[in-house]
């Protein structure tokens, strides 16, 4: 049988790699340490035989590896759907936000990608490389949100003359700010209802194309 590698079409999964997906996804929801989930209880919440997962993985940091490669994909196919729906830059933003305010999923999701490609152990290293190959580039949150900033652009409403990638991380560092605000707002003076209308302005106010 040829083994898992994370690069699948995410429809021609086996349920059985489905539902160790789900198990995995399901432990770092609950605050589990990726690098130290057992195969044993990946299988176990599966439903299935220990020895079932090595039919598929060739070892454990596989298996939690690919089931966040699988879940980044999964949002970020979605995400660029529904944006896209959004239409104008400004109701994409605030999507976004509402989305960071309502789904917790999507929140622990983003948070944990920030943690992932900025942590420097060697397990997050395996999931940085995973996650960097060509195959992968275009589900890749840096370039989801490029394209739609690009759009913005190019329909006139962002600026065209900041660089691509800097757009992209000044997006990212003001939803961060929002998601710990979100988090852990009982700790911050600010509200975060408050705070996200600053946000918003923030947002607008460096990448959007000034109105006469």
């Amino acid at each position: 049988m040829e083994k898992i590698n994370g690069l699948e079409d995410t429809d021609q999964l086996p349920p059985k790699v489905c539902r160790m997906y789900r198990a995995v996804l399901q432990m770092l929801e609950e605050g589990a340490d990726a690098s130290k989930i057992r195969v044993s209880t990946i299988t176990e919440r599966a439903g299935i035989g220990k020895g079932t997962a090595y039919e598929y993985f060739d070892s454990r940091e596989e298996i939690v590896g690919c089931a966040i490669v699988y879940q980044v994909k999964t949002m970020f196919v979605w995400l660029e759907r529904v944006m896209e729906e959004q239409g104008c830059f400004q109701n994409q933003l605030n999507f976004l936000l509402e989305e960071v305010e309502k789904r917790e999923d999507h929140k622990k999701c983003f948070l944990r990608i920030v943690h992932m490609m900025t942590d420097t152990s060697d397990f997050n290293r395996k999931i940085q490389e995973k996650m960097c190959v060509e195959e992968l580039k275009s589900y890749f949150p840096l370039n989801v949100f490029g394209r739609i900033l690009q759009q913005g652009v190019e329909r006139g409403e962002l600026r065209g003359d900041l660089p691509l990638d800097y757009m992209v991380h000044c997006l990212f560092a003001h939803l961060l700010t929002y998601m710990t605000a979100v988090t852990s707002g009982r700790y911050l003076c600010t509200e975060p209802e408050t705070l996200r209308a600053l946000v918003y302005r923030g947002v607008m106010n460096e990448l959007a194309v000034k109105k006469e």
